[in-house]
């Protein structure tokens, strides 16, 4: 089959490889879509997240096949798998764990005690075993989560990126009523703006620099997008809000939007964390933290989501699917696709199918 490999810093290679039968507890699906994540990005450019050393729970190092957002069709079954059958449309949770720690047993396998990697090896399909940009793909039964009837397969495959998402806004506990802000109008922000509204968010505020980016949260219906070059975002946001917004989604990653999403919230109110940081940051921890009564929370991928997830994505498809700007073919993967989300910030969210 087809598969894209990398084999480490910008070394990605599309390759004919052999793909075994599935395991037992397996299923092998025919990949019909798979998005193109951020940490796609910083894999290729910098070889951020990769086995450079066997890994604890898989054994692999690189070469491994890139891609963790993805759906298809089942078209092989392992002797003990009890809940797919061939045919079966499929949304993969790629996370790797193993089922016996004392985090996996309690339900937080995505802080699974025996995939922490010395090298910094991600816990994902797609980063420490193979994923899903290639032709077909052998999943664990308990990870291929079966699709509402008539869901596309560009939606399956939103499924892992709103999964993200879906965890930010369980742990803050938003209410309906509340108001938020959200800093970053990527693919992330993007979709927490929607979340937030589906969880009937009042005020949702969206903040970014890029204002392709914006006029994208415009075109989803957000009518309150700010950019800093136009002026005091804080300043405006307490127009509306005179004490702040009850949850600041952080979905950046960098220093100064921390900043000003902290600033944003009100006293007693919420920083939510949604983004990895890729520098170590500065924080008044008494001033600006402890004396405003603020909680920050933080979240790494998601548990016990994804059937969640396939709901609401099933609940509103045409909203959802407007999140997905690009389709292209696996064999231009890396100039099409990785190298252009790097540059192109009009694209949201760019899905790859080894079919086109």
């Amino acid at each position: 089959m087809k598969a894209a490999r990398i084999y480490g810093q910008k070394d990605i290679r599309i390759e004919d490889i052999e793909i075994a039968d599935p395991k037992q507890d397996q299923v092998q699906i025919k990949v019909k879509y798979c998005g193109i994540c951020g940490s796609d990005l910083h894999a290729y450019l910098e070889g951020w997240g990769l086995p450079t050393q066997p890994h604890p729970l898989t054994k692999r190092t690189v070469p491994v096949t890139l891609g963790h957002e993805f759906s298809g069709e089942v078209v092989k079954v392992g002797s003990k798998v009890t809940t797919l059958k061939v045919g079966d449309h499929v949304a993969v949770e790629p996370l790797i764990a193993c089922g016996k720690c004392e985090n996996c047993r309690k339900g937080d396998y995505n802080f699974c005690n025996r995939v922490q990697a010395e090298d910094g090896a991600g816990n994902f399909l797609g980063f420490s075993d193979d994923g899903g940009f290639a032709e077909y793909a052998n999943i664990k039964e308990i990870f291929a989560q079966k699709m509402p009837e008539g869901l596309s397969y560009e939606l399956g495959a939103l499924a892992e990126p709103t999964a993200v998402v879906f965890e930010a806004i369980k742990k803050c506990g938003l209410r309906a009523g509340q108001d938020v802000a959200i800093e970053g109008a990527g693919p992330i922000g993007l979709l927490t703006a929607l979340l937030a509204k589906s969880a009937g968010a009042n005020h949702v505020f969206i903040i970014d620099l890029a204002q392709v980016r914006l006029d994208k949260a415009k075109e989803l219906g957000f009518k309150h997008v700010l950019s800093p070059a136009d002026g005091d975002v804080v300043a405006a946001v307490k127009k509306i809000c005179p004490n702040g917004v009850d949850v600041a989604f952080e979905a950046a990653g960098v220093q100064p939007t921390f900043d000003t999403a902290l600033k944003l919230v009100k006293r007693t109110g919420i920083l939510q964390i949604v983004a990895l940081f890729g520098k170590p940051i500065t924080v008044d921890l008494t001033n600006d933290v402890i004396m405003q009564g603020i909680d920050i929370y933080t979240t790494l991928c998601y548990n016990n989501s994804f059937r969640q997830v396939l709901g609401i994505l099933n609940n509103n498809r045409e909203l959802f699917s407007q999140v997905v700007t690009k389709k292209i073919s696996l064999d231009n993967l890396l100039e099409e696709g990785i190298k252009a989300l790097s540059t192109d910030k009009e694209q949201v969210k760019i899905m790859v199918s080894p079919e086109m």
